[in-house]
């Protein structure tokens, strides 16, 4: 395998400071504290509870071994003394059972319920953020890799529990051997110190290895994947491609992780070396305790307390290290997944609710000028365009020409860079969006299958937010051409559309689009969009459609977006845009009349029709 070429790279996984280590535990813990406000208090006070339960046991059984010593050198011992101890010390067994108890009941009621309700606040916090920064390289990256870590939270969670717990462990029993053994806990504290560098240091060598080979190692899934994968496997089996693709993948396989192993072993043996340190000095404070024991300045209970206390601290130190070394790893993997949370869209919403329409809007543009972000060329430039409340105009020109750009504009989602565009004499960067969307309805380019729907609702998820209306779908459907195909379904309007289901079955392009036709028809909006309708679609269901849909949307204010000029030809206006530029504006007579741009393609369409 090649090596590793990459290592004067900027090594970007190490840029995490403790300030951000704690600001992403801060946010894991506020996120799940948010969905179960009382079971993640009652998971953090239990643990750090048990936590204590150690060091508190061994106090309790101290005082009982002294009791025991104390009776046992009486002449007329009698087992009944010693009672109240074992009765203190089954309470508190039955108490820690007790906490153990609702500790693992409220975990594991946040750990069920947790995956789904950490999923919704991701995709909602999508949704929130618009598309214009969704668009951007940078948060498309970040919602990748928080989608593959999301899993994480919990656990995360979990071990900033674990660490807090382990913290307060330490600094308990650090404090109780302060008062025998001043000098113990800062000493053992200096040795931990280079345990806890070491072991961070190495750790980050193995993530290194694995951040710097992401790529070889996606190259190398990626065989793993086509041979298991049924659409792919075909043309492997016939080309006998197996041997290949097994060789790339094991190989890499094989490579890095003969590396991991050799990290592994050379951190644990470091790791060991640091504790054994450690371990001389806790058998050096045995020394002093037993000193202490031999001059009787401390009972045989107490002696037992101090001995496994110093066993304790040293146990807990270590621990305590390992869990924020593993934290601290940890967070670098939630940094995308913190960072997504907190990105903010890139434009605010407007605050004006536009009320429900009962007619189709105005839409002013007014000396609109546009461009993409980090771009220098103006996809629109100065226009102008007033299309009248229930007017229905066609848009046409080539591509590149700002067809696409003004269903986005008028979608809100970018602002323009320049001048205004108005909804009612509303500017549309006033206007929520909710109440915008509400009053639209856009079928775009690229449509939506939802193949884990049925045909029913499918066509229902257009206006999924009122009350099903079984006649205005079906007349969604009877206006879409889609009702002899989904009566020829197995299961009708109850058909699932994918084969991968059970009984499912495999919709045609064209079909698939007519069911985008129809959920667009049911939502029946006051502003109405149609970008590129029909591109799948044979050209007697595109006439048998538009013959119809100008009276279903009457009264609507109607925007279509064709390269077909027969779906265009019977708007009352067609819009002609060249460089983001209206250069024609007419009816399709008018137009024909002028001879200009619109004539010419409109003859070469015709043209390939006819030859």
């Amino acid at each position: 395998m090649p090596n590793n070429t990459t290592e004067n790279k900027e090594d970007s996984y190490k840029r995490i400071s403790f300030n951000q280590f704690f600001k992403i535990s801060w946010w894991t813990f506020t996120l799940v504290y948010n969905i179960f406000p009382l079971r993640t208090i009652v998971w953090l006070v239990a643990t750090i509870i048990l936590e204590l339960e150690s060091i508190l046991y061994t106090y309790i059984f101290a005082k009982t071994v002294d009791a025991l010593v104390n009776t046992a050198q009486q002449d007329n011992a009698v087992i009944n003394s010693l009672y109240p101890y074992i009765l203190i010390l089954l309470l508190y067994s039955i108490f820690t059972l007790a906490v153990r108890l609702i500790k693992n009941t409220s975990y594991s009621y946040i750990r069920l319920k947790s995956s789904a309700e950490i999923r919704r606040k991701f995709y909602t916090k999508i949704h929130s953020l618009g598309i214009q920064t969704l668009e951007q390289p940078g948060v498309n990256d970040k919602i990748t890799r928080a989608d593959g870590y999301l899993g994480n939270v919990l656990y995360y969670l979990s071990g900033s529990i674990t660490l807090v717990s382990k913290f307060i462990n330490t600094i308990t029993i650090g404090s109780l051997l302060f008062s025998i053994l001043p000098w113990f806990a800062p000493l053992i504290i200096l040795i931990t110190i280079p345990y806890i560098l070491y072991d961070k240091n190495m750790r980050m060598k193995i993530y290194k290895v694995d951040y710097e080979n992401t790529e070889k190692r996606r190259i190398a899934s990626n065989g793993a994947h086509n041979l298991s994968n049924i659409s792919t496997l075909q043309e492997i089996i016939i080309t006998n491609a197996i041997s290949f693709l097994d060789n790339k993948y094991i190989s890499f396989q094989n490579w890095i992780s003969n590396i991991f192993i050799k990290l592994q072993n050379k951190a644990r043996v470091g790791t060991n070396i640091l504790s054994l340190c450690a371990q001389i000095l806790v058998l050096y404070g045995y020394f002093h305790v037993f000193k202490k024991l031999l001059f009787k300045t401390i009972t045989v209970g107490n002696t037992l307390f101090w001995i496994r206390s110093l066993d304790m601290f040293k146990g807990s130190l270590e621990s305590l290290s390992t869990t924020f070394n593993d934290q601290f790893e940890s967070s670098i993997h939630l940094k995308d997944t913190y960072e997504l949370f907190m990105t903010k869209p890139s434009f605010k919403d407007g605050s004006t609710i536009l009320q429900k329409l009962d007619k189709g809007p105005e839409i002013l543009f007014e000396n609109v000028s546009f461009k993409y972000p980090n771009t220098e060329r103006y996809v629109l430039k100065n226009l102008n365009l007033k299309i009248k409340s229930g007017e229905e105009i066609a848009i046409v020109g080539v591509n590149g020409a700002g067809k696409t750009t003004l269903v986005k504009l008028i979608s809100r989602f970018y602002p323009v860079t320049e001048g205004n565009i108005y909804i009612n004499g509303i500017n549309i960067l006033d206007i929520k969006s909710e109440s915008l969307y509400k009053n639209m309805g856009v079928l775009f380019q690229d449509y939506n299958n939802y193949n884990f729907l049925t045909a029913e609702e499918n066509i229902y998820i257009g206006k999924s937010y009122e009350p099903f209306d079984d006649f205005k779908m079906r007349v969604s459907v009877q206006t879409a051409d889609a009702m002899d195909f989904i009566n020829e379904y197995p299961n009708k309007f109850k058909q699932i559309l994918d084969p991968r289901y059970k009984g499912g079955i495999k919709p045609s392009t064209g079909q698939w689009q007519k069911l985008a036709i129809a959920r667009f028809l049911y939502r029946n909006a006051p502003l109405v969009i149609f970008d590129e309708p029909t591109a799948s679609i044979d050209a007697s269901s595109e006439y048998k459609i538009f013959n119809s849909i100008y009276d279903f949307f009457e009264k609507k204010t109607v925007i279509i977006i064709s390269h077909r000029f027969s779906t265009v030809r019977n708007a009352d206006r067609i819009i002609v845009l060249d460089n983001g530029d209206i250069v024609e504006d007419g009816t399709h007579k008018e137009l024909m009349e002028k001879k200009g741009k619109y004539y010419e393609s409109f003859s070469l369409q015709a043209k390939g029709y006819t030859d």
